[in-house]
């Protein structure tokens, strides 16, 4: 299991935001880096105060409108 308070790809640096779902936390370095939701096609519980979704939204409805 990964520690939320530690980044997920820079396990040597502290989170500063984390997925709830998943328990995986960012460095400020990843969360400018235009950070994207791990599965943003499932059903989360936390989504509806997310940051990293909202970050994310309108890429997945650009998504869905072009496959339509």
């Amino acid at each position: 299991m990964m520690d939320k308070y530690r980044c997920r790809f820079h396990p040597e640096r502290k989170a500063v935001l984390y997925c709830e779902k998943y328990e995986y936390g960012y460095c400020d370095e990843c969360v400018s880096d235009d950070l994207l939701c791990t599965d943003p096609e499932l059903y989360c519980k936390f989504r509806t105060h997310c940051i990293i979704w909202e970050n994310c939204r309108h890429l997945l409805k650009e998504k869905r409108a072009g496959s339509e």
